[in-house]
């Protein structure tokens, strides 16, 4: 009897068994397995971040959703003050759409090595590798499986390019993030 009552407090707290098992981003990228659950944090040793920004901001750029710009924006790295990976994905998104799976109409993805450029995300890295999927381009696929109690959870899939040339796959892609809502 308490077995049924346990099941049915997290069956009403939005428990699903098709959720990925751990928060953050999982993926198959360039032959390695990268589990990425931490958010961006400043050093304790005193790195300044440009803008001036706190772990507190930072902590909202790592995971926000907007109701008004139907945007979702996610980072994850597997260390949050000295990353050597990173992931940032980004997709349009309407909560009040309802139906599982949704995919999004455009989404943009980008792998990062820290290693080679340092610990901010920008245009110019030349080893990193973006994908996007929009009306001109379908390099990556994104399926969002379901939103509850502010939880965005899904999968995501492509063929990366990096500002060298050269392309890698991204397969087995997961995200499981509770995001903070921004207008």
């Amino acid at each position: 009897m308490q077995f049924l009552f346990i099941l049915s407090i997290l069956l009403l707290n939005g428990f699903s068994v098709d959720q990925p098992e751990h928060d953050g981003i999982s993926c198959q990228f360039k032959h390695q397995s990268l589990h990425l659950t931490d958010r961006m944090r400043l050093d304790r040793i005193g790195f300044t971040q440009r803008g001036g920004l706190t772990n507190r901001a930072l902590d909202t750029l790592s995971n926000w959703y907007s109701p008004t710009r139907k945007y979702v924006e996610i980072i994850r790295q597997e260390n949050s003050v000295q990353p050597r990976y990173g992931i940032a994905l980004g997709f349009e998104f309407d909560e009040t759409n309802g139906e599982y799976p949704y995919t999004p109409a455009h989404a943009k993805i980008q792998v990062k090595d820290f290693s080679w450029g340092g610990v901010e995300f920008s245009l110019l890295d030349t080893f990193n590798y973006t994908g996007v999927s929009n009306a001109v381009s379908d390099d990556l696929s994104v399926e969002v499986l379901g939103f509850r109690n502010d939880t965005i959870f899904g999968q995501f899939s492509g063929l990366l390019l990096s500002g060298a040339g050269p392309m890698a796959p991204v397969d087995s892609g997961f995200f499981r993030v509770r995001v903070y809502r921004v207008e």
